[in-house]
């Protein structure tokens, strides 16, 4: 069985913007929180929680 080719130069673009993609979730993610009110953002936790 012959293994696919991997394109190394390809895969380090692709990992670079899974990380770039994440770091702008993150910085979403906080700005929400910061705006919402510790009520809703708790309700919605326990959500996926239970």
């Amino acid at each position: 069985m012959k293994m696919p080719h991997i394109d190394l130069k390809e895969l380090k673009k692709l990992k670079e913007e899974n990380f770039r993609q994440r770091l702008e979730f993150i910085d979403k993610y906080v700005e929400w929180l910061k705006k919402t009110p510790n009520k809703e953002w708790s309700r919605q936790q326990k959500e996926i929680i239970d």
